[in-house]
């Protein structure tokens, strides 16, 4: 392929009269522009310039050659700016992948801040239950949850907020099923799980001095919606496994009230998961910052833990 600095150096020699004056003007030995153009005259086959001690003329194919140098400079360029301008200013299609339950009660309330914030992002949310695979599928930060750390050496993590889930019903249906004597009447009471839908699902539960429980129930509702599991859970349908922070308005309000406060899930940790940091568009590091900063914040409800955990 063709050194395209020789396209420079030749277009700087017409441009400027001759050698001697694209020398000064560059600063760049004589000797070397005449070397420069003599190589990419070899590589044509074509002579671009008549030089003598005396004269100096561009050939009839020169100039030519010389018009359309000027055309793939000025490309270069635009494109050397598109670059430049990409930088300094976050601008174009970020792909985040998330658990869908995270989109429905959370990421959704604060999302539009961002993109108010940063005017020229494009934002396209792929939500699944499932881990990507973020280079196949190109996408650039996913938000992840983990009962354990993660291993996978081959990305890079920024840690979000931790979360659990805990027992909560209505008080219409605590008043209706009377108190739990303990977890494992959630076997044979009404409850409702976000997942798909099985015979029978588990919920895994620690309790007072670390006791770990595996529950085994029938859910009157499965449903991938965190907002219609907690509707359901206030209209008094079922007993929930809920974030604490999705149902903490609902406990102070009075519209839920929680149940065998003694037993909840383990903690799960919530990461940003990408490649990578070295050459990161500006717009993916913009969201990455946003997103931590609101997680400090506690604006983030992280309910894909409810999905990890089920």
């Amino acid at each position: 392929m063709d050194d395209l600095n020789d396209y420079f150096y030749f277009a700087a020699v017409v441009s400027s009269g001759g050698f001697a004056s694209a020398s000064r003007t560059l600063k760049i030995p004589r000797s070397k522009l005449s070397r420069r153009v003599s190589r990419l005259e070899d590589g044509l086959g074509a002579r671009l310039i008549e030089r003598s001690t005396r004269h100096f003329r561009v050939t009839e194919i020169g100039q030519a050659f010389y018009e359309q140098c000027q055309t793939i400079l000025r490309e270069a360029d635009r494109a050397k700016s598109i670059v430049t301008e990409a930088q300094s200013d976050p601008q174009g299609i970020v792909r985040m992948g998330c658990p869908l339950g995270l989109i429905d009660i959370s990421l959704g309330a604060v999302l539009p801040e961002f993109l108010e914030r940063y005017p020229k992002i494009k934002l396209q949310i792929i939500g699944s239950d499932r881990r990507t695979d973020l280079i196949n599928e190109r996408i650039d930060v996913e938000v992840r949850a983990a009962s354990e750390p993660e291993t996978q050496t081959s990305l890079t993590m920024r840690k979000l907020d931790r979360a659990r889930r805990i027992l909560v019903a209505s008080p219409s249906l605590v008043e209706r099923m009377g108190e739990l004597g303990g977890v494992d009447d959630l076997g044979n009471a009404p409850t409702l799980a976000m997942t798909t839908w099985m015979s029978f699902h588990t919920w895994e539960l620690v309790g007072p001095d670390g006791e770990k429980k595996v529950v085994r129930h029938q859910p009157r509702l499965t449903c991938r919606s965190m907002t219609a599991i907690l509707d359901a859970a206030r209209a008094g349908v079922g007993y929930g496994l809920i974030l604490e922070n999705a149902c903490a308005s609902d406990l102070q309000s009075g519209r839920l009230v929680r149940v065998l406060p003694e037993w909840q899930t383990v903690e799960s940790q919530f990461y940003l998961v990408f490649t990578t940091t070295k050459g990161m568009p500006p717009a993916v590091r913009a969201l990455i910052d946003f997103l931590v900063e609101k997680s400090k914040q506690h604006q983030i409800v992280t309910t894909g833990a409810a999905i990890a955990a089920q």
